[in-house]
């Protein structure tokens, strides 16, 4: 499960703040695969030299000889490449030896204010970026280069939209030709946030644009690594065979200049490609040369993400002591290198491999210490991936109480990213338009300005200055007036853009189905907000399972036809919602209680009878489903109205229970016994006791047993206990 940024699924993944800092945190985990291939094969663990406190000698590439006296700044740019805290300090003690009005002084600052963004050191990016402000009242280019680098750290932390609009103004202030450091760092930012929205198309041709400015003028191992970044984006836009060609332009490349940096890199991104084969040999034979490669690089962060990644490579394969043992050794490291994600993974580590070799009580206190650090270094979103990963790994070392309590507290936290993912949309999607129309405003002001400029040069020579002033005042009259009416038509296209987006908002992009913020729309219509209907929550069975064997193009292939099949199954006017994630909501009619389970029943064999194709490969799928009938039956009269987020609720319990009776099945909550709000909550937070006491009926049925071929299912939850008091399977 992709937990933290340093481990997971796959090779880690880095913004372009600038060529070497991006390239150079897009190598750990491929670094830390290398080096399980060297262990694997008895080459012994690279180290950093302990007695000494230093890294690997030599750990600059041979190609850095070549520069000559005259390019320290280039020098300094590429030895940050490998060792980012070295270069900062020297660059800074570089900056102080030129002049502030010298132009290579603005350019060494902004590489200064890009290495602290790749070493998360916001306060000195701020510091860096209010000195060169500070100069803008004699330095033109001051003002945009600050705007850009503030640009750039919110790009990393999840702004992308105040991001672009600091993009945006930093254009609007830059002269008609600027710097060519300052044009490619520019191109950069804006490819990177049109990548971040999706807008492959468009990131692409900044990227092509930044490509062919480096060709013509940049080092050759700037080539390189930009080639890497383009790679990188080609293959997440799917487009595998272009990601593929560049990948072998960015070997050439290398090899040609013997930059061993750039060779390491350029394996890197070839096993990056690879990843998604069945060929596990040759993605190994590229980590190993990569590493081979970039060992002389090599620093105490990279190995000690590089273990880390090591025991979870072992973790996920089975071999709990191997992954323990290595955690062992990657908790210094991590320590020695003062990296809060390594130790917490290294932690984590070490907490699971106990809990799966049925060591609980040792193992759970260690991932606990691990989530205490999370809360300083990691996102939200890893944290409640940790989570979810120890359920499944307390559920199959068969601590079921513990796996159901970790499950409670994921669904939480999920629940609460989602409200905070709505807000973000929305605050996102308003600067969108105003980043749009301030763009539109910036090209209008230039386009008038180019044509008042050419207007006074063409008659400044011909006629007397009265004259010129006349004329130039009419002709800027019209220009306004034509500026104006063009202002309202475009006005007029974004309102009914917005309206567009405002139905687009609404859809799932990936099914075509409605999404959560058309199911709020829908309930805030509904008098007192009280559920009436039959409502199925839809969870698919061992979905992850399915990502990690097929890929994420196969699990969307799976999403896309259960939705379609979701639709086959039902009627037009039923309600089908993308939950989130691998999850349906589905909103019927009130249904009497045998017709409910014979839907429930329809919608299991419509996603179990028949398998999903990916690439001509079978690949079979299930479903977990909790329902229930709205209002609730109650012991007795009347029945118990209940808010449609409380019914959520209880149907995602439900959803939880069928999945401990073995998945591939449904449970409908049949009654429930609460009188007031308190009552039902504490039903909802305790079902399972809530069942035993007689409060609450629910009924079970089972599935079709899947048909395809995929990775073997965890062991069920029923073979390791009873099936719960009172429960009826059909």
């Amino acid at each position: 499960m992709p937990v933290k940024k340093l481990r997971r699924s796959g090779p880690r993944r880095f913004p372009p703040l600038a060529f070497h800092a991006a390239l150079r945190r897009a190598s750990g985990s491929a670094m830390a695969a290398a080096m399980l291939a060297l262990l694997a094969a008895g080459a012994g663990a690279i180290v950093p030299a302990e007695s000494t406190g230093t890294t690997a000698p030599s750990a600059l590439p041979a190609a850095a000889a070549t520069f000559k006296p005259g390019d320290e700044l280039q020098r300094l740019q590429f030895e940050g490449r490998a060792q980012p805290d070295v270069a900062t300090v020297e660059l800074l003690r570089y900056a102080d030896t030129l002049h502030e009005d010298d132009p290579r002084w603005l350019e060494t600052m902004l590489e200064v204010g890009s290495e602290y963004v790749g070493l998360n050191e916001g306060d000195q990016v701020e510091q860096i970026a209010a000195r060169i402000e500070a100069l803008s009242d004699r330095l033109p280019l001051a003002l945009p280069s600050a705007m850009l680098l503030r640009g750039q750290w919110m790009q990393t932390h999840g702004e992308v939209s105040k991001a672009e609009r600091q993009i945006i103004e930093a254009s609007a202030l830059l002269p008609a030709n600027p710097p060519d450091y300052l044009r490619l760092r520019l191109l950069m930012s804006s490819a990177y946030v049109k990548n971040r929205g999706g807008h492959y198309d468009e990131a692409m041709l900044r990227y092509n644009q930044a490509l062919k400015l480096v060709d013509e003028t940049g080092p050759i191992w700037r080539r390189i690594d930009l080639r890497t970044l383009i790679a990188n984006v080609l293959q997440d836009a799917g487009q595998a065979d272009k990601a593929a060609e560049i990948a072998r332009e960015e070997m050439r490349l290398a090899t040609e200049s013997a930059d061993e940096y750039g060779i390491a890199a350029a394996y890197n991104t070839r096993a990056i490609q690879l990843t998604q084969s069945n060929d596990g040999a040759a993605v190994l034979a590229d980590w190993r040369a990569a590493l081979e490669h970039a060992r002389l690089g090599g620093n105490r962060h990279q190995i000690a993400v590089g273990m880390a990644n090591i025991a979870d490579y072992y973790l996920r394969h089975g071999e709990f002591q191997t992954a323990y043992d290595l955690s062992e050794k990657a908790l210094p490291l991590a320590l020695q290198a003062g990296d809060l994600s390594a130790q917490s993974v290294a932690l984590a580590n070490k907490g699971l491999a106990l809990i799966a070799m049925k060591r609980k009580d040792e193992g759970l206190p260690l991932v606990r210490q691990s989530a205490s650090l999370d809360e300083r270094s990691a996102t939200a979103t890893d944290i409640s991936q940790s989570q979810f990963e120890l359920g499944g790994y307390l559920e199959r070392a068969g601590y079921l109480d513990d796996a159901l309590v970790a499950y409670h507290q994921y669904r939480q936290m999920r629940d609460e990213l989602n409200q905070q993912d709505r807000q973000r949309a929305l605050i996102e999607l308003q600067e969108g338009f105003a980043n749009e129309k301030r763009q539109h405003e910036l090209d209008m002001l230039s386009r008038e300005g180019r044509l008042k400029d050419e207007e006074i040069v063409h008659h400044d020579l011909q006629i007397k200055q009265w004259t010129a002033a006349g004329i130039a005042s009419l002709l800027l009259l019209a220009v306004l007036g034509v500026l104006a009416r063009r202002l309202r038509v475009r006005n007029q296209l974004l309102s009914v853009s917005n309206e567009q987006l405002r139905i687009q908002a609404e859809i799932d992009p990936l099914t075509g189905l409605s999404n959560r913020h058309h199911l709020q729309a829908a309930m805030a219509q509904r008098p007192g907000r009280a559920l009436e209907g039959a409502l199925f929550l839809l969870d698919v069975d061992h979905f992850k399972q399915i990502n990690d064997q097929c890929g994420h193009a196969g699990g969307d292939t799976v999403l896309v036809e259960i939705a379609r099949r979701l639709r086959h199954t039902l009627r037009d006017a039923d309600m089908i919602v993308r939950w989130g994630g691998e999850e349906f909501l589905i909103l019927v009619r009130p249904l009497p209680p045998a017709e409910a389970e014979a839907l429930a029943q329809r919608l299991l064999c419509a996603l179990a009878d028949t398998p999903v194709m990916h690439e001509g490969r079978p690949v079979a799928v299930s479903a977990s489903i909790g329902f229930g009938l709205f209002p609730m039956r109650t012991s007795a009269p009347p029945e118990l109205a209940i808010h449609w987020e409380r019914a959520i609720s209880l149907v995602d319990t439900a959803m939880y229970m069928a999945k401990a009776r073995g998945r591939n099945g449904a449970c409908r909550i049949a009654r429930i016994d609460a009188a007031t709000d308190a009552e039902l909550e504490q039903i909802i937070e305790h079902v399972e006791q809530s069942e035993r006491d007689g409060r609450v009926e629910l009924r079970f049925q089972h599935g079709p047993a899947p048909r395809g071929v995929i990775t073997p299912a965890p062991r069920p939850l029923e073979d390791l206990r009873a099936p719960t008091r009172g429960a009826e399977v059909s």
